[in-house]
């Protein structure tokens, strides 16, 4: 059976302030008194999983409040406005893919970008792989289960491949990517720690083509904050944002007990441990990938989001004289990752 300490057990049952004293030795600054923990309200994109699991684990271990931080991390969904959430002051922070984020400045929401989990998207078009799409071209004649969102990406991709838009069905998309199994579409656009993953639990073999890899290049996990609140509560941001990066090292070199505690106490009802482990571990190399690795956890490539404004300024969703230092101010991760 599956075993884990927690840091708040592992003190309870020290006993001996010398016990407890040592187990802090790892962290780079002194517990906070509680006097000096400051409250933080955070917009999850969708609902509580292993997909959020370094924040729960900061949580679980105590992290944050070591650095004076006391977050509560609002779930999404389906029915919940994650940018409207945050734009309107009901959360100070919160995350979300690059696209979603990038719209909504472009429509004049004043929210910028400090710091991304996933430093490359997982999204892929998934396919049976005793039917698997290999290339953009092999989408012709086909039909592919796309988000509204994702449409104009996918009709970009389609595009410069040489198609005829015309040539390829897209029709929308669910959660759930069962209809590639029973045949409704020859493609599913999701992402391979997520979907992709949930049909190879149900045993069925895909194969998965990553679009970032095709020249696509997105985020997800992207944490931003309206403007003013940033400006107002520097500090209070770059202490969560050290808190979110020690955490989220935790949670990556501790998959088991991350996957057991999110399943037993953290995540949404009904979530399946062994599913829940392999996602992390999926994770891990999305999210140390580029500057995750070069510069830190969370940390920001100003390039790879100009590249990303420049995607979506020819697809037309920009249509602005957007900049990136318009989208992205890294300098909350950038003192967060150096002090």
């Amino acid at each position: 059976m599956l075993q884990y300490c927690s840091r708040r057990a592992f003190l309870r049952s020290a006993g001996a302030g010398a016990l407890a004293a040592g187990a802090l030795t790892s962290f780079r600054t002194p517990l906070a008194h509680a006097s000096d923990v400051r409250p933080l309200s955070f917009q999850l994109s969708w609902v509580k999983s292993i997909q959020y699991g370094g924040y729960f684990a900061g949580i679980e271990m105590g992290i944050f409040k070591k650095y004076g931080v006391e977050p509560t991390f609002n779930a999404g969904g389906p029915n919940v406005d994650p940018i409207a959430n945050v734009a309107s002051g009901q959360s100070v922070l919160g995350d979300r893919p690059i696209g979603p984020i990038l719209v909504a400045r472009e429509k004049g929401i004043p929210i910028k970008i400090i710091g991304t989990v996933f430093q490359k998207s997982p999204y892929s078009i998934i396919s049976l792989a005793s039917k698997p799409i290999r290339t953009i071209k092999e989408l012709e004649g086909k039909t592919i289960a796309v988000s509204i969102s994702g449409r104009p990406m996918m009709l970009n991709l389609i595009k410069d491949a040489g198609l005829d838009p015309r040539s390829v069905n897209i029709v929308p998309s669910s959660p759930d990517p069962s209809a590639v199994v029973s045949g409704q579409v020859d493609a599913y656009a999701g992402y391979s720690t997520n979907q992709r993953l949930m049909l190879q639990m149900r045993g069925v073999d895909i194969f998965a083509l990553n679009v970032q890899e095709l020249g696509i290049p997105e985020t997800t996990g992207t944490i931003y904050g309206r403007e003013d609140f940033l400006m107002a509560n520097r500090d209070l941001v770059v202490r969560f944002l050290r808190g979110a990066i020690e955490s989220w090292h935790w949670a990556l070199d501790h998959p088991e007990d991350t996957a057991k505690f999110m399943v037993e106490r953290y995540g949404n009802p009904g979530l399946d441990y062994k599913q829940q482990l392999a996602e992390i571990k999926l994770s891990k190399p999305f999210i140390e990938w580029g500057a995750g690795n070069t510069k830190g956890l969370l940390a920001l490539d100003l390039s790879l989001f100009a590249h990303i404004i420049e995607i979506y300024r020819k697809v037309e969703i920009v249509k602005s004289g957007m900049k990136v230092e318009d989208l992205c101010d890294p300098s909350f991760i950038d003192a967060a990752l150096t002090n």
